[in-house]
């Protein structure tokens, strides 16, 4: 089994398109990167509504489950976005070496830019609301 970091950017969107990347591999870092892939090929508004196909078929049909999170995963795009515009980094190891808060405080950065907890609500999409706040 290829871990993430050794797949190309298209092996792994395909891998967790087709559901065959491992659930074991399926991290909060692979999470960030599948954002950063579509942001870069996509632009934001497209890259929220592949990301959000993308993991939800992920959840139902690799992992079994129906916990997954609309808003958590548009705040996955949206973060990451926001971090990019801001940076001159062209790689996304790059981008977390200079926002490490992306890797180890994310959900600080979700509260900053939310000012609720999105963990407990809004699962659905027509439930989303939009971010309270934006200033991280």
């Amino acid at each position: 089994m290829i871990a993430p970091d050794e797949l190309n950017d298209n092996e792994l969107i395909e891998q967790i398109e087709n559901c065959t990347l491992s659930p074991s591999f399926f991290t909060h870092e692979v999470l960030l990167r599948m954002s950063y892939i579509l942001i870069e090929k996509y632009g934001l508004e497209t890259a929220i509504l592949k990301n959000c196909a993308l993991k939800e078929n992920y959840f139902k049909t690799a992992l079994n489950s129906n916990k997954f999170n609309y808003t958590l995963t548009r705040a996955y795009t949206e973060i990451l976005y926001y971090f990019m515009s801001n940076s001159k980094n062209g790689s996304f190891n790059k981008l977390l070496r200079n926002f490490p808060r992306l890797q180890y405080n994310f959900k600080d950065l979700v509260r900053t830019h939310y000012g609720y907890d999105i963990m407990k609500d809004h699962r659905k999409e027509e439930e989303y609301k939009g971010p309270i706040l934006f200033t991280f």
